[in-house]
């Protein structure tokens, strides 16, 4: 009776099961109201993050909201962070604001909306329960590996309220941080101005 044993020198390895569930297809109709309700006003409270963030990065600049829109782009959270420290440093500005902290909470955010923007929506066909799925899209392209890690993002996580409400609070998180990073820009510029009035060695435009 012939051995059934391997060859010398061959290892039999077994398949490694597919991690992405070939049962899932493109939403092509209307996303579930709840759904789709959850995912716009995340995708308002970015927006909204947004201006607030510009909103600082002009006011340091001292120009107009209409002149920001043109010539500023709002850089990567790191870049954006660094930038503000540096123009409170070129104002001689001293501040205890965590800087790093709000740098981490605008890249949570950040991917919250790439997720929700630049991913597709899935269903399971051979599912009863009508969910809906979260299938990565091509926005993980040119960001650093680690940030995309298997381990940090699920294959298909199911749009649920707890998927929701976890996205919603990291956005929250960076709103917070760059409101109270707004409030702080706007006090000490306040207080800068008024000096500037005052005492002429403050006023760098003056200075030829």
């Amino acid at each position: 009776m012939a051995s059934r044993n391997p060859a010398p020198g061959r290892v039999r390895r077994k398949a490694a099961p597919s991690p992405f569930n070939a049962a899932l297809e493109p939403i092509d109709f209307p996303l579930p109201p709840a759904v789709a309700e959850g995912v716009g006003r995340i995708i308002a409270r970015h927006s909204y993050l947004e201006w607030v963030l510009g909103q600082v990065l002009y006011s340091l600049l001292e120009i107009s909201i209409k002149q920001g829109r043109k010539v500023v782009q709002r850089p990567d959270p790191r870049q954006y962070v660094a930038a503000v420290e540096g123009l409170f440093a070129f104002h001689r500005i001293e501040t205890r604001f965590d800087f790093a902290a709000l740098g981490r909470r605008i890249e949570a955010a950040d991917g919250v909306r790439d997720a929700l923007a630049h991913s597709v929506f899935m269903r399971d066909v051979n599912a009863r329960a009508a969910r809906v799925h979260l299938v990565r899209g091509s926005w993980a392209i040119g960001i650093a590996d680690e940030s995309v890690r298997r381990d940090t993002w699920p294959d298909a996580p199911v749009v649920d309220a707890a998927l929701l409400t976890e996205m919603r609070d990291r956005v929250e998180r960076a709103v917070a941080g760059a409101e109270k990073l707004r409030a702080e820009t706007d006090r000490r510029l306040r207080r800068l101005h008024e000096g500037r009035r005052t005492d002429p060695r403050l006023n760098r435009r003056g200075k030829r």
